[in-house]
C-alpha cells in the first residue's frame, strides 16, 4: 500500500485492491478502513482514552457510489458553497483510499460530529500527537490555500511513521511533501 498517496481536487484515486477491516462505530453503523491504518488508529484511541478523551470513527473509507450520495445530500442541505468548501467530488476523496478517517469525540456519552467538536484542549491534543500514531491532519487551518479544502479538525490521515513526524516537524501537508517526489 502507497501511503504517501496524493488523493484531492487535482488528483483522482484509481481505486486499486486494499484490505480493508470492517468494524461497528459507537453508533452502531459500519466502517471500514484499510489494516494498518485501522492498527494504529486502535493505539491512538488507547493513548487518548488514558488522557480522559474517548474517540471513534465518524467515517472511513468510502465508495464511488457512497461519496456520489454523500455529495448530493450535503449539497442538498447545505448549499454549493459550502459542499465545495468540505466534500470532494466521487473519485477526488481520500476516503477511497481507506487511509482517512472522520473522528467523533464523545463527551457526556454524547457523540460530537464533524463542527460539533469545539474541544481546542483535546484538539491540540490530537494535532500534537497524531505523528506518533502515523496520522496527519489532512487539513490544517493554515494550508487551505494549498490543499484547497477548508479546516478539518476532524479528519487525519494516515501516511506511515517516519512520513507523519517529517510532517508534523515541518510543519508541511501532503501536498507539499510531494513536490518534493
Amino acid at each position: 500500500m502507497n501511503y504517501k498517496i496524493l488523493v484531492n481536487k487535482d488528483h483522482k484515486y484509481s481505486f486499486p485492491k486494499i484490505k480493508l477491516i470492517k468494524f461497528k462505530n459507537i453508533c452502531n453503523a459500519e466502517i471500514k478502513v484499510e489494516k494498518k491504518t485501522y492498527k494504529n488508529y486502535l493505539k491512538l484511541q488507547k493513548y487518548l482514552k488514558k488522557l480522559g478523551y474517548i474517540i471513534d470513527v465518524e467515517s472511513g473509507y468510502r465508495s464511488f457510489l457512497e461519496q456520489e450520495k454523500l455529495f448530493y445530500e450535503i449539497l442538498s442541505l447545505k448549499g454549493i458553497d459550502h459542499t465545495l468548501k468540505y466534500v470532494m467530488l466521487p473519485g477526488y476523496s481520500e476516503h477511497h483510499t481507506g487511509l482517512a478517517i472522520d473522528l467523533i469525540l464523545i463527551k457526556e456519552n454524547k457523540p460530537l460530529f464533524d463542527f460539533d467538536i469545539k474541544d481546542k484542549d483535546f484538539l491540540n491534543l490530537l494535532h500534537n500527537n497524531l505523528y506518533k500514531f502515523g496520522f496527519i491532519l489532512r487539513y490544517p487551518k493554515d494550508k487551505e490555500k494549498i490543499t484547497k479544502i477548508s479546516y478539518e479538525p476532524w479528519h487525519i490521515r494516515y501516511v506511515g511513521k517516519n512520513l507523519a513526524k517529517k510532517m508534523y516537524v515541518s510543519n508541511l501537508c501532503l501536498e507539499e511533501i510531494k513536490k518534493d517526489d
